[in-house]
């Protein structure tokens, strides 16, 4: 009998897991410290031990890795929030199923000459993108300096390096940078003028991104795939050794330094269970969005169930 007892929890075993590991790209926007948990889950092997062939691809832009999504050569985006809601106002069918960083995490930079925000005026600001994260993030910035929106010209400069090459060449007099490239700035001279930080503001940051059709057919496998981040979330926030590896592999970081104080930064206001708030949400509909639903860009279904099953209180402490 016991035998026989033996043999069917195995069968059980054998029928819920995956017949396949299916595959899964995942695009990533640069090496901002709200890019590791993805990262972490990854090299840990988080999402293959759930069934998932996992792929991580660095496109820089969020807009860009979205136009690749449309195409159906990546499946979900490690990316902020706001291109995927400005997309979906624009006839896309984007979806935000996981939030793990749901504040504002950049400093205005700018060469040590500038004093004030008047020193600003007339000059050209550099941003990773026009229309992501970075711009909005410089909006905010020129609110609370006093600054209008026509008061800089935008430039699109790429990744952290370029932009801070592109600071201390006088090529440019400001840019937005989040940790660890704003400890790399700091550090050669160039000066903070305003922390976005300090000031507590929601913003969906670190979000995952699927498409709604994709989810719609695949929501097996995306279940599956969150449990993988969850569990790289979950990793990043108890080892911090293991963490600054994996930092330095993907970000080829020499400024060890740099990294621990980037990963303090971050872990503190980073959610292991990555649900979207919707504060953070409402904060980002500007523009053409102002006014809609925030539930239309989210869906905290996925994590609720794994919280409901018990899946994150199974996970170390």
């Amino acid at each position: 009998m016991f035998r026989y007892g033996k043999w069917i929890v195995l069968l059980a075993l054998l029928a819920s897991a995956p017949a396949h590991a299916q595959n899964a790209r995942t695009s990533y926007g640069g090496t901002s410290g709200f890019n590791v948990p993805i990262w972490v889950g990854q090299e840990a092997g988080f999402f293959k031990k759930h069934g998932v062939n996992s792929e991580l691809v660095l496109i820089s832009g969020d807009a860009a890795a979205f136009q690749v999504m449309l195409a159906g050569d990546l499946q979900f985006a490690n990316a902020a929030g706001t291109a995927a809601i400005q997309a979906n106002v624009q006839g896309a069918d984007f979806v935000i199923i996981a939030s793990s960083y749901n504040f504002m995490p950049y400093s205005f930079v700018v060469r040590p000459e500038i004093r004030a925000a008047s020193d600003l005026k007339g000059k050209v600001m550099s941003v990773a993108r026009l229309g992501g994260i970075n711009e909005y993030a410089a909006y905010f910035t020129f609110e609370k300096l006093g600054l209008g929106p026509k008061d800089m010209t935008f430039v699109q400069s790429g990744p952290d390096g370029q932009r801070i090459a592109a600071l201390q060449s006088g090529a440019v007099a400001a840019t937005v940078l989040a940790p660890p490239g704003l400890y790399a700035a700091t550090s050669l001279g160039l000066k903070v003028l305003a922390d976005l930080g300090e000031l507590g503001i929601k913003y969906p940051t670190g979000t995952i991104v699927t498409r709604k059709s994709f989810l719609a057919s695949n929501r097996a496998l995306a279940k599956r795939y969150l449990m993988g981040f969850i569990e790289g979330l979950n990793l990043y926030a108890r080892d911090k050794d293991y963490t600054l590896k994996v930092m330095q592999k993907y970000a080829r970081l020499r400024d060890k330094d740099a990294m621990a104080k980037s990963h303090d930064y971050f872990v503190k206001n980073t959610s292991v269970v990555p649900m979207t708030d919707v504060a953070a949400i409402k904060n980002a509909l500007v523009d053409k969005a102002a006014g809609r639903n925030p539930e239309e860009f989210y869906d905290n279904s996925l994590i609720q169930e794994l919280v409901k099953e018990g899946f994150v209180d199974k996970l170390p402490k």
